[in-house]
């Protein structure tokens, strides 16, 4: 089977693309348009987590906080606009700076006090999901949510020339900036990391720290600043869902998307313009979660129907899986040949030298 993959890559490649393709097509032209508006919008929170992963781990680290981080975000955006009447974006913005502050601060933590990265993480999403808890009982009376009719979502932003577009306008367009924005940062952080001497400098420090260093490279700055930006996004991811989708806060509200979008990078092998994609696989997911959800006819448990998107999730880390085995599988196999090559050459030459 190994041996199949390998003599035959090119040829499955673009099998798969034209089936990607003929999904793609399906699903177009398949699904109600407003399945696919609701994939689109559901998707953003998991382009900027896969993006705020990607950053953080190109620079070395594996960010596993980015879900308190989004949390933290959802909260801030909403208690800021809480009975002040402050535009939606100043919510927004607040939560950006508040999840670049919480990511400088994990950053601190691991690269200057040498916190072990795994418990770090797990007592920063522990933390930021009960002290939103207390600070929404102790200073606004909530419990379990938290709603007032002075906070107002984002609103939806029609393009002038695309919403006049059949179908593909009514597909493109009336979604709120935080959408637009992130289709935005995933091309930024492509042309960042593949096309800017920044970029470069921070991909070598996560590939091989002691040879970036040796050229000068400043290894904790860099990383300082890739969680720092890491944070940043996943903090708008969270705005995005607090008062982009809801206008309110609802305790734990992230419900996990922080991790999927860690299994969106890795699935994405860290790549922004195919984890953009993966993102909008996870939000139709999610979408046909709901969807399904409200047409009485089909006859599914409802606990099934809201575990799409996790189902999606581990079945999107067995082929990370199988496809990081099957590598380990092709290297060791091409590395046998190579060798078994070598050895058959030198007997070779031992026995005319023996002649």
């Amino acid at each position: 089977m190994i041996a199949l993959v390998d003599k035959y890559q090119r040829p499955l490649r673009l099998l798969l693309i034209v089936i990607g393709i003929a999904l793609l097509l399906l699903v177009m032209f398949g699904l109600p348009i407003n399945v696919l508006q609701s994939s689109i919008r559901l998707a953003t929170p998991y382009v900027l987590g896969a993006m705020a992963a990607i950053v953080a781990s190109r620079a070395g680290v594996l960010n596993l906080a980015i879900d308190g981080m989004m949390l933290l975000g959802a909260f801030i955006a909403v208690a800021v606009l809480y009975k002040t009447g402050l535009d939606p974006l100043v919510g927004a913005l607040f939560a950006t700076v508040a999840g670049g502050i919480l990511g400088l601060v994990f950053a601190v933590l691991y690269l200057r006090i040498r916190i072990n990265l795994v418990i770090l993480a797990l007592a920063v999403n522990l933390f930021i999901v009960n002290a939103t808890v207390f600070f929404m009982r102790t200073q606004y009376g909530a419990f379990g949510t938290l709603a007032d009719p002075s906070i107002q979502g984002l609103p939806t932003i029609e393009l002038p020339l695309i919403s006049q577009i059949p179908y593909v306008g009514t597909l493109l367009s009336g979604y709120n900036a935080i959408v637009y924005l992130s289709w935005i940062l995933a091309a930024v952080v492509w042309v960042v990391l593949f096309r800017t001497q920044f970029g470069r400098h921070l991909r070598a420090v996560g590939e091989n720290k002691e040879a970036a260093e040796s050229v000068g490279i400043n290894i904790t700055r860099v990383q300082i600043f890739a969680l720092t930006f890491s944070g940043m996004l996943a903090g708008l991811a969270g705005a995005f869902l607090s008062i982009g989708v809801l206008s309110q806060f609802v305790e734990n509200m992230t419900g996990g998307r922080g991790w999927i979008a860690i299994t969106v990078s890795l699935f994405a092998l860290e790549q922004p313009i195919p984890a953009f994609f993966t993102s909008l696989f996870f939000g139709l997911s999610e979408a046909l979660s709901f969807y399904l959800q409200s047409r009485p006819e089909i006859q599914l448990p409802p606990d099934l129907l809201l575990a799409i998107p996790q189902i999606a999730t581990i079945a999107a880390l067995m082929v990370v899986a199988l496809r990081v085995r099957a590598g380990e599988l092709l290297k060791r196999r091409n590395f046998a040949q190579q060798f078994g090559k070598e050895l058959d050459k030198l007997r070779q030459g031992q026995f005319v030298g023996g002649d």
